[in-house]
This record gives C-alpha cells, structure tokens and sequence, in this order.
C-alpha cells in the first residue's frame, strides 16, 4: 500500500508555506488581506507533512519570506535526505546572511521574484553575491538561480532592465508569469491585454536571442489549470488548499495525510467544478 502511495503522487510538487511572515509589504501581494498574516510552519509539522509520500519537489514559498523561518535549512536538508528536489522563491533581501546556508543545504534551485525596480534595487548585490560564492565552489554546489518577474500593464519596459540585469550577474534564467488580480488587492494594477502581451513576448523573444538567455514565457491559461492538476499547497498552519493563490479555500488538514485530502469527495468536486469557481473562472495565470 506504501509503494503504491508513493507511486501515485510522484508526479505532484508539494508547494509549502514555511512562512506567512514577511519584511515587505509589495503592492501585488494579497499577503495583508488574508486573516492570517503571520506565522511559521515548524520542521516537526514539515516532517509530517511530507509523510509518506514520494512527491516530485518540495517548493518552499507562500505568502511571506520563507527565509524568515529560522528552520528553512533543516527542511531543506531533510527533503534532500528523503531524495526529494527542493525549490524556494524568495523576496532575496536576506539571501546575503544566507550564502554559505544556501549553498551547503543541497537545494537544488532558487528564484528572486521582482515586480518593479525599487524591489530589484534592494536585494540584486546579494543575488549577485550568491553567484559569486557558487562559482567559486565550481562543480560542487548544482544550484539553478531564476529572475521571477511578474509581468502587468504598467511594468513593461522595465522588465527589459531585470532581464539584462539578470543575465548581467549570471542567474541561469528568467521565468515571467502574470499578475495574479483575482482578489483586487493590488488597486491600479492590470494585466496585459491579449494583443499587447503578444507584442510583448515576441520583443521578449528577441531579446532571449540577442542575450542568449533563456527566458521562459507564461503559458496558455485553461482549466482544469495545470497549477491544481501537478500541485497541492499546505498553508503554514497545515491547511491543504488546491492551490496557493486560493490560501483560505481549506478542502482538508494535511495532519490527516496530504494523499487521503487528494482523494478526498471535497477535492475531486473542486477540480470537477473549477470552471464555475468565483476565483478559478477568472484567473489568467
């Protein structure tokens, strides 16, 4: 019965909020209208959680910094011992007290997550200095670096800026996905129509080929979305949500095991039903 758990969701990532806790406040981020706005996920609840389940990845990120969370290495060291890739995305103003942890942990991929400059401005030293370090350990730490922009109206021409200065200081890539609006937290803020995010992607597109840098481009939305069909997220008081943009849309208790939540009538009804959902109907990411 165990091997076959394991079998069944090897294919999931299991997104997980180590941190509901943050030391920004971003105009984008839907952090400040949850009812819960802080809080840590301990490493003895992180432990149960992933169980006995063989997912894919573990990827650390949520609604707060998850490099707030003082126990953030010994997860990751964990998931590691357990054969598990580890992934985390992170605001990156602490990643510079963080080097030698980042890279002795094993994890195998980080993303800075930028929406306009005054962000970038603030934590590319420490991105760039993370770089540094891997290259002076050479082969020894396999670790990915991203720039995880997130791409609306108003924000256009600068990510031209966060690309070149992404490729600049030698992230292996940029991944861009659009703005998540549903919860009209972020006033003022609109994505991109459809002609004007296809002017943009085939600059962006030239651009990967002047700059010989990868950049990968958003996918097409559709339902049921690929975020709930190759995901599952766990809020940071072990909440099991279908995904991290619906944070309070509890279908289960991760104590009561992620996989018999993911069988669960209550999930199969939500992917059956997303289409009519009042936030999944409209979601473009």
């Amino acid at each position: 019965m165990l091997e076959k758990l394991k079998k069944m969701y090897s294919y999931l990532i299991l997104q997980i909020e180590i941190s509901r806790a943050c030391n920004l406040d971003c105009r984008i981020c839907m952090r400040k209208n949850l009812k819960s706005n802080t809080g840590f996920m301990s490493f003895d609840d992180f432990k149960k959680i992933l169980g006995y389940y063989n997912f894919r990845e573990v990827a650390l990120h949520g609604w707060g910094e998850p490099l707030l969370n003082t126990e953030i290495f010994q997860m990751i060291e964990y998931a590691k011992r357990q054969g598990i890739k580890t992934s985390l995305t992170t605001n990156a103003t602490l990643v510079g007290k963080n080097i030698g942890n980042i890279l002795d942990s094993g994890l195998d991929s980080i993303a800075f997550g930028y929406y306009d400059m005054d962000i970038l401005k603030k934590s590319i030293e420490n991105v760039g200095e993370l770089i540094i370090e891997k290259k002076k350990r050479d082969s020894k730490s396999q670790l990915k670096t991203y720039v995880d922009i997130t791409i609306y109206k108003d924000n256009t021409e600068e990510i031209f800026e966060v690309i070149r200065e992404g490729r600049e200081i030698g992230v292996d890539a940029a991944i861009l996905h659009r703005l998540f609006n549903v919860y009209n937290v972020d006033k003022g803020f609109e994505n991109l129509s459809k002609k004007a995010e296809e002017e943009l992607f085939k600059k962006i597109k030239e651009i990967e080929r002047e700059l010989k840098f990868k950049i990968y481009l958003p996918k097409k939305h559709s339902l049921p979305c690929r975020i709930v069909k190759y995901t599952v997220f766990v809020t940071f008081n072990g909440k099991v949500t279908p995904c991290c943009f619906l944070p309070e849309v509890y279908i289960g208790d991760a104590e009561a095991g992620v996989g018999n939540v993911l069988r669960s009538k209550e999930y199969r009804n939500f992917v059956a039903n997303m289409k009519n959902h009042a936030v999944c109907s409209k979601c473009v990411w």
